[in-house]
């Protein structure tokens, strides 16, 4: 379970362990054997400032038993690390879950099918530099699921697209090439778009719940509440996320430029260097790009510059954060001393 290239990180009494889930501030932490309650050190605690640098499910963790909670000293070096900006405008990352090996961006092709909150889903992933495949669920419940592949072969050519149905099984066996031991797979999407129905197909048991789908709009409810890591037969880790609603880019600029690569490639035939595709003469983005697309992306962009410029703003805070919290632990240890 845990790669020997993790463990040959931490040196005994230490232990090198994953972690399972968290609430709140308690974690669950497994090794090859065993799972242990985790609290995080007082200084982790104290001196981290950027919530990325905190645990989160899928990372690997050094610790040290100490009866019944154990103590997280520290996270182990990332593979990557997948987030979203915490909501309500917040100048915060939200980390979902780290060392990815593929995400599955997880699409039903009901009423909720949406192209453009792939494309959001999508940057994100780029812009983390995390492996990604789409997973189009429910195709049972449309007569042309070839339409839907179509649709998203469109916007991402080169990208594994699998299309699965839970009532007949079909695509599954599509799955197995992600599978593995060492492997962690991880599923993220909106609520109700059938994630944790294909995880208890993947681990051949019923182990996450399943809501009901609203007649009304397709949707469905949140049933899956918080992050968690499970085991395939096979060794695969499987991490199951919670629905959202929304879903804020961030640190995406790069991202968005991947995913819509084909606009900056015509854009350079553009007449003028500096064209914005808004209706200048002869722009040639205007010419061959589809309208929904094209505002997609002016959409996208906005909102990454904009989260860029929050970023570098929250960035200089977080560093003052800092050496205020080590100035200040410097004082009281000078106090306690004397």
């Amino acid at each position: 379970m845990i790669p020997s290239s993790f463990s040959a990180l931490v040196r005994a009494p230490k232990v090198c362990g994953r972690i399972v889930s968290n609430d709140r501030s308690l974690y669950l932490v497994e090794t090859q054997n065993e799972q242990f309650h985790a609290q995080i050190s007082g200084v982790m605690r104290y001196q981290t400032q950027d919530p990325r640098e905190f645990p989160v499910v899928g990372d690997y963790v050094s610790f040290v038993q100490t009866g019944n909670v154990s103590i997280i000293d520290s996270v182990l070096p990332r593979k990557n690390l997948f987030a979203r900006r915490a909501k309500d405008g917040s100048h915060y990352m939200q980390p979902i879950a780290a060392n990815i090996d593929t995400l599955f961006v997880t699409v039903a092709v009901n009423r909720d099918f949406n192209i453009r909150r792939l494309e959001r889903y999508v940057a994100s992933a780029c812009a983390f530099e995390v492996p990604f495949a789409i997973a189009l669920t429910k195709i049972d419940l449309v007569e042309e699921p070839d339409l839907f592949i179509e649709s998203v072969r469109e916007i991402l050519a080169d990208v594994p697209i699998i299309a699965l149905s839970a009532l007949d099984g079909r695509g599954y066996a599509e799955l197995q090439p992600f599978c593995g031991p060492e492997k962690t797979i991880a599923f993220v999407g909106s609520s109700g778009v059938g994630k944790s129905t294909l995880i208890n197909s993947l681990l051949e048991a019923s182990i996450m719940e399943v809501g009901e789908i609203r007649q009304t709009d397709g949707r469905g409810r949140h049933t899956t509440t918080r992050r968690l890591l499970l085991h395939r037969k096979d060794g695969t880790a499987i991490i199951d996320t919670p629905g959202m609603r929304e879903f804020t880019l961030a640190e995406a600029t790069q991202g968005v430029s991947d995913v819509f690569e084909e606009i900056t490639t015509i854009a350079q035939s553009c007449k003028f260097s500096d064209c914005r595709h808004e209706g200048e003469p002869d722009c040639a983005v205007l010419d061959v790009v589809d309208d929904a697309r094209l505002e997609s992306w002016r959409k996208l962009e906005r909102e990454a510059a904009f989260e860029a410029r929050k970023t570098d703003r929250r960035a200089a805070v977080i560093e003052r954060e800092k050496w205020k919290a080590i100035h200040k632990e410097n004082r009281r240890r000078e106090k306690d001393r004397w």
